[in-house]
């Protein structure tokens, strides 16, 4: 026959008693310590950016968006020009122009209010300027200009060549720009594209 062990001693060997019910385990009893969740959430923001940067992924969404509609003007109006007779200069250069630029009054109107687009806004992302300057008409006019206001030069033969690999290149700078994620636009006009608060 064995004896109890006293009080408050574990019969079962050196393991600790469990705690009493409702009682919270002790600190890091869980593993070590976490990190937040989310891939550079926690970490220190690079330098002049006021909030973590959004995501690429999160900015090729909001930019679909936004393009959906002018993209459905510019084919209508495409289709419109082919069957009207128009030439293929015609058809494509005119269309570009009334949907890239009335694509690129939306960008710079949208921005200049509160650095969102309805895209953006969906994303909950937004544009600032680096460095915590405000987000003034020169800044977004800018931005907007470069993209996507270099696509209302899409029809041209060979210039339009060059602004849609403009196009291009800015989304692969946003992949690839360390550690900012700033397109060729953003450079441009000094800004970069951070979570929306709330």
């Amino acid at each position: 026959m064995t004896a109890e062990p006293p009080p408050g001693q574990n019969p079962y060997g050196s393991a600790p008693p469990p705690p009493p019910p409702g009682s919270y385990p002790p600190p890091g009893s869980y593993g070590g310590p976490q990190g937040a969740y989310g891939a550079g959430q926690g970490a220190p923001l690079p330098p002049g950016v006021p909030a973590p940067l959004a995501e690429w992924w999160e900015r090729l969404v909001a930019r679909i968006i936004d393009t959906i509609v002018f993209g459905v003007v510019y084919l209508i109006l495409t289709g419109v020009l082919v069957i009207g007779g128009g030439g293929s200069f015609l058809s494509t250069f005119i269309p570009g122009l009334i949907a890239y630029g009335a694509y690129t009054a939306y960008d710079y109107v949208l921005h200049s209010k509160d650095g969102q687009t309805v895209g953006k806004k969906i994303m909950k992302i937004r544009v600032v300027a680096l460095g915590g300057a405000p987000l003034d008409s020169s800044v977004v006019m800018r931005r907007s200009v470069a993209y996507p206001g270099a696509l209302v030069l899409y029809g041209i033969p060979l210039v339009g060549l060059l602004a849609s690999l403009f196009a291009l290149a800015t989304g692969v700078f946003i992949l690839v720009d360390k550690p900012l994620s700033q397109g060729l636009h953003d450079k441009v006009a000094g800004t970069v594209v951070v979570k929306a608060a709330g």
